[in-house]
C-alpha cells in the first residue's frame, strides 16, 4: 500500500491545476491521471480479497489514504497560487479530474476547512478562504511569536547539520535576491526549516497553519532591491546567533527582522 500511495502522489504531483496545460499535455496527462485511477482500482482489488473481519479497517486506511492525497493536491494549488482567495471548489470537478470517488474529495474539504484555508457555505459550497487585512496581522504576529520560540529551542539543541541546512536555505535566499517572488519564498523556506529544527512537532504544526492561513492575505507590495539585501543580512545573523547558541541574541535579532520587515512593507513577514 505504502509504494502505489507514494505512486499517486507522484502522479498528483505532476497536476498543474490548468486547464490549458492539461490539454498541452494530451495523452500524457490522460495517463498520469489513469494512473491515480488505477491505483484506486489496484486497492479495491486487494480489499475484495481480504477477508472479512479486515475489510472495514483497510477500507479507512484507503479512505484515508486518498482523502490526503486530494487535500495535499488542492493545498499545494493553493500555496502556488493556482487557486486564489475566492475560488470555487466544485466536489464533482476534483473528483473528476483526480480520477477519485467524491467520498475523499468532500473530506478533503472539510479537512481543508479545519485548517482554515477553505470555507464551506450551506448550499453554496466550498471556497478558499480570504483573510482581511485584520486577520493577517494577527496571523503574522502569531507567526512571529513561534518563530521566536523556535529560536529559543533550538538555540539550545542546534547542531552541525542543522547549520548546515539553515545555511542552505540562507543560500538560497542570496541566490534570489534579484526576484522578489522567489526571495520571498526563499525567506519562507529558511523560516520553516528553523521551526521545523526546533524539534516541537506541535508548534511546527502550528506554525505552518498560520502561515498557510496567512498566505491567502492580500498581496503586499514588492520589496526594493536594498529591502532584500537589508532582509537577507536581518536573516543571516539569526542564523549567526543559533549557530553560537546563543538564544538571546537569537531571539533579539529574529524580532529586529520582524520590525524593520513591518517598517519595510507594513506587514511582520
Amino acid at each position: 500500500m505504502g509504494s502505489t500511495r507514494s505512486d499517486a502522489q507522484r502522479r498528483l504531483a505532476g497536476w498543474t491545476g490548468d486547464d490549458d496545460a492539461d490539454a498541452a499535455d494530451g495523452p500524457h496527462a490522460d495517463r498520469d491521471l489513469q494512473g491515480v485511477h488505477v491505483a484506486a482500482m489496484t486497492r479495491d482489488a486487494d480489499l475484495r480479497s481480504a477477508s472479512s473481519a479486515d475489510a472495514t479497517p483497510l477500507a479507512l486506511v484507503r479512505e484515508h489514504s486518498l482523502t490526503d492525497l486530494v487535500r495535499d493536491e488542492i493545498e499545494r494549488c493553493i500555496a502556488g497560487g493556482k487557486l486564489m482567495p475566492g475560488a470555487k471548489l466544485v466536489e464533482s470537478e476534483w473528483a473528476a479530474r483526480l480520477r477519485v470517488s467524491r467520498g475523499p474529495v468532500r473530506e478533503a474539504f472539510r479537512a481543508l476547512e479545519q485548517a482554515g484555508l477553505v470555507r464551506n457555505e450551506k448550499h453554496r459550497g466550498a471556497y478558499v478562504r480570504s483573510v482581511s487585512d485584520t486577520e493577517a496581522g494577527e496571523l503574522a504576529l502569531l507567526c512571529s511569536a513561534l518563530e521566536e520560540a523556535a529560536c529559543r529551542m533550538l538555540a539550545a539543541r542546534i547542531d552541525a547539520v542543522q547549520v548546515a541546512v539553515l545555511r542552505d536555505r540562507l543560500d538560497a535566499m542570496r541566490g534570489a535576491l534579484a526576484d522578489d517572488s522567489a526571495f520571498a519564498r526563499a525567506g519562507e523556506a529558511f523560516r520553516d526549516a528553523l521551526v521545523e529544527a526546533a524539534g516541537n512537532g506541535k508548534l511546527c504544526e502550528a506554525y505552518r497553519r498560520a502561515v498557510n492561513e496567512w498566505r491567502l492575505s492580500p498581496p503586499r507590495a514588492p520589496q526594493t532591491d536594498a529591502m532584500r539585501q537589508a532582509a537577507y543580512a536581518r536573516h543571516r545573523a539569526v542564523l549567526s546567533a543559533l549557530a553560537s547558541r546563543d538564544a538571546d541574541e537569537a531571539v533579539a535579532r529574529m524580532r529586529l527582522r520582524e520590525a524593520q520587515d513591518e517598517l519595510d512593507s507594513g506587514d511582520v513577514r
